[in-house]
């Protein structure tokens, strides 16, 4: 119930102070064009999947095996992939201008930007349990069962682990590796691919985010569905709005593992 006023107190305090608004866009760092940005997005979804189901059939896991030991394989065969893929579409371009100029208020350096991402997530926390509490009392009151303790797959691998090696990758997979992938993915392909395209910054992260929490479907456990998307779906318009906020795609990664991180650190508390 704390958590929940503080939660609400915080969203009334921004949306009144209107710190949310983006007249101003900043220059982006991002250094894709709009059609080459899209393709980035659809590559580290489509095809980064395929390298860690290769490692998990070379290392003799079937597909269907869910077990901590194939999920952190597949997982690290995923990312693997998707650093491969990030590095030869971004080969050429290291010492290019970035093409997605915004006409504004000049650059922020990858310092401030991870900065405010910092800042970002810690004022964010309380109104994000607060949207998945809400979203889980209007669960319930539509007839829907309650909102398990555990609501993402990860906490249910972890809690089984058969060792503390496991364990530790999982964390790893969960606080940086996810993270980079998604950020690059999200924020920066599909989010800066559709700005690219003409889109207005608010429709950018909105459809943005909407597609984030739809991916994460299939993690979130039975009876944390609504919890899970709605918390999802607000996290990732913050994500959204600190990639147009700095033009840095190291603010919304940087506030990405340190939520996956305190979410991590509250479980194993408990």
């Amino acid at each position: 119930m704390i958590s929940l006023c503080i939660g609400l107190a915080i969203i009334g305090v921004i949306a009144g102070a209107r710190a949310m608004r983006l007249d101003r866009s900043q220059r982006s760092a991002w250094s894709l064009e709009p059609i080459p940005s899209i393709y980035l997005f659809v590559a580290l979804l489509l095809i980064g999947p395929y390298g860690g189901i290769f490692l998990g059939d070379l290392l003799g896991f079937v597909v269907e095996d869910h077990s901590i030991e194939a999920t952190v394989l597949r997982a690290l065969g995923t990312f693997a992939t998707q650093c491969a893929i990030c590095l030869i579409v971004f080969a050429r371009r290291v010492v290019a201008q970035p093409a997605l100029h915004v006409v504004g208020s000049p650059q922020w350096s990858g310092g401030r930007a991870i900065g405010l991402g910092v800042i970002a997530i810690l004022v964010a926390w309380f109104p994000l349990q607060a949207i998945g509490s809400l979203a889980a009392f209007l669960q319930v009151l539509c007839g829907g069962v309650v909102q398990p303790l555990e609501g993402h797959t990860t906490f249910n691998l972890l809690r089984t682990s058969p060792s503390a090696l496991l364990t530790t990758a999982m964390v790893l997979v969960a606080t940086i590796c996810a993270p980079l992938a998604e950020e690059f993915a999200f924020r920066g392909g599909l989010q800066r691919g559709l700005r690219g395209m003409r889109c207005g910054p608010w429709v950018a992260i909105i459809a943005t985010s909407l597609v984030f929490a739809a991916i994460h479907i299939g993690a979130l456990t039975e009876g944390a569905m609504a919890s899970g998307l709605a918390t999802l779906c607000a996290l990732a318009i913050v994500l959204g709005w600190l990639m147009e906020r700095t033009g840095r795609i190291a603010a919304p990664i940087t506030a990405h593992a340190l939520f996956n991180c305190a979410n991590l650190i509250l479980f194993f508390r408990a």
